[in-house]
C-alpha cells in the first residue's frame, strides 16, 4: 500500500528531504520503504510503499507520525492511498 508523505512548505534549514527519508526508513524497518520523491512549487513529497498486513497499517502510520512530530515536522501530511486527503502528522499521534 502507498502512503504519500506531503510537505506543503519548505523544510527547516537544518533538515533536508534525505533526512526525512532516512527517518521514515528507520521507522518502517522491514515493513516498507521509500520508493519515490519529488519537489514542486513550495512543496515536496515522498512515496512510501508499505507491505504490512491491513491491521498493521494504522500502527505504521502512527509510528511515522510520531517520528515526524519528534523532529518538529508535525505539519507534514500523511495520506494513505485509500484516503482522498491526508492528515498532518501532529493530528495522528
Amino acid at each position: 500500500m502507498l502512503i504519500e508523505v506531503i510537505g506543503n512548505r519548505s523544510l527547516p534549514d537544518d533538515v533536508d528531504r534525505d533526512d526525512v527519508e532516512d527517518l521514515l526508513t528507520s521507522v518502517l524497518g522491514r515493513d516498507g520503504e521509500v520508493t519515490g520523491a519529488g519537489v514542486g512549487m513550495g512543496g515536496w513529497h515522498l512515496d512510501v510503499e508499505v507491505s504490512a498486513d491491513p491491521e498493521q497499517i494504522e500502527r505504521l502510520i502512527q509510528g511515522l507520525a510520531i517520528a515526524l512530530v519528534g523532529q518538529d515536522l508535525g505539519w507534514v501530511v500523511l495520506r494513505p492511498e485509500y484516503e482522498e486527503t491526508g492528515e498532518p502528522a501532529q493530528d495522528l499521534v
